[in-house]
């Protein structure tokens, strides 16, 4: 590893710089650790545009969580019961888990990460799979190129610009390569075998995207290689499809830029929801301690 490489999701920098406080009134790189098991450990995340948004994280350095040992999937999936029924019992929400595995998506070392985020109690099967497709059509997934006056044309702004004025008189002359992908066509691993399943594919070098809800429909393990932050655009038309209030907030930060992507945590942080987490997260695990105090002790889980 360079000398000059800083770790983004340094265990120990996390653990270092959040036992110095108890309670955050501030956002910063490493103050937002919440609990830490033998294994994970959980963060508030960047870009929290839903409430108690966590970030799953593993110690070691591994770029996916196909590649976690057999012998640590059962303190993952504690990790994974206990930060919904966070979300659950503080915000009265559901919840839903995704990964982008391989994704490097800090840089070109990372470590693997798993996003919990809380999606509108109005959530459906059918809310989320629309909005899986509506994903997958405004990202173009499933076009390689267009052909137009004999030019190959691979570049997204390119394919979105034919098809978006495909009905302009000019523009309509195009052929497609291939064709926009719906959720139904994307489920080519099973979910319900993540993350071991994915493990050939990783070897391999390749990536995926892995998705979970409450709902069979709307869930998919794909090996399709879509662009980063999937899962999150994929919750942001859900909150906008369902919450008003939501919907009225978002278009408030967009009056200013109206091409922000909000779903991008690059764009918008939201510090006063990663505040909230970090805050009541810390309060909520150690309430649920005498609920799970065999998992606590066998997992070794401490809320900072």
């Amino acid at each position: 590893m360079s000398e000059n490489f800083i770790d983004q999701l340094s265990f120990q920098d996390f653990l270092n710089e959040s036992s110095k406080e108890s309670k955050i009134t501030k956002a910063k790189p490493f103050n937002r650790l919440i609990a830490h098991s033998k294994n994970f450990f959980i963060v508030s995340g960047y870009g929290s545009f839903t409430p108690g948004y966590q970030i799953i994280v593993t110690k070691e350095f591994i770029p996916s969580f196909g590649l976690v040992n057999e012998e640590n999937l059962d303190e993952l999936q504690f990790l994974i019961k206990i930060s919904k029924e966070y979300i659950n019992k503080e915000y009265k929400k559901k919840s839903v888990i995704f990964e982008h595995g391989m994704c490097a998506c800090i840089g070109g070392l990372d470590r693997a990460h798993l996003h919990v985020m809380s999606v509108n109690d109005k959530t459906s099967e059918k809310s989320l799979s629309e909005s899986i497709d509506r994903t997958l059509y405004k990202r173009k997934a499933g076009i390689e190129y267009i052909t137009f006056k004999n030019f190959k044309l691979h570049n997204f702004h390119d394919i979105n610009h034919f098809i978006e004025n495909s009905k302009n008189d000019e523009t309509k002359k195009f052929k497609i390569k291939g064709k926009i992908l719906k959720v139904k066509d994307i489920k080519n691993l099973s979910h319900k075998k993540w993350p071991k399943i994915t493990l050939d594919h990783i070897k391999k070098g390749g990536h995926y995207v892995f998705f979970k809800s409450d709902y069979d429909n709307s869930c998919f393990l794909t090996t399709n290689n879509f662009q980063t932050q999937f899962g999150r655009e994929v919750v942001y038309e859900n909150e906008i499809k369902l919450d008003k209030l939501f919907k009225d907030k978002i278009k408030k930060i967009k009056s200013k830029n109206e091409y922000l992507q909000i779903w991008r945590w690059q764009n918008c942080m939201f510090e006063s929801e990663i505040i909230q987490t970090v805050n009541s997260g810390k309060l909520k695990y150690k309430e649920l301690q005498k609920f799970y105090k065999e998992e606590y002790k066998k997992f070794n889980f401490k809320v900072i």
